[in-house]
């Protein structure tokens, strides 16, 4: 589960203000400190999607201890993602290459990247992990 940390303060207005200090310009606002939580997961993900779909850095999500922040989950689908992507250039691995090990085209293996493009089977997880030389995981929570 990939997490990244909101600061949340409360405004003098009334209102609630939630940013990611890791993610520049990643800020959204809420009426109540749930709601303000809600739209920084919106936020949050569609930060992400969109530096993912431009090829652009994502910081590594790094653990904030305090009261003023708060833990907001990344959607899994984009956490696949950019998890997938950064696997493969830990590799040194093109697309092309992993996509000719998986025996399908550039293009198809260019969607498992995009985050919301993708929902592969769990034949295709697998191949992913012995293409890339990972360890697959996949937890349940009770």
């Amino acid at each position: 589960m990939m997490e990244y940390f909101a600061k949340i303060k409360k405004e003098k207005d009334g209102g609630y203000l939630a940013e990611f200090p890791a993610l520049p310009g990643c800020l959204t606002e809420g009426r109540t400190l749930a709601e303000a939580m809600k739209n920084a997961k919106e936020a949050l993900n569609g930060w992400l999607a969109a530096h993912c779909d431009r090829n652009l850095p994502i910081p590594t999500p790094k653990k904030r201890m305090s009261k003023s922040f708060y833990p907001i989950e990344v959607d899994v689908q984009i956490e696949f993602a950019i998890r997938l992507r950064q696997l493969r250039k830990q590799r040194g691995l093109s697309q092309s290459q992993v996509a000719n090990k998986l025996g399908i085209s550039q293009q198809a293996y260019a969607k498992l990247e995009i985050p919301g493009k993708a929902n592969p089977s769990l034949i295709t997880l697998q191949k992913l992990s012995d293409a890339l030389d990972a360890e697959l995981e996949i937890r349940f929570a009770a």
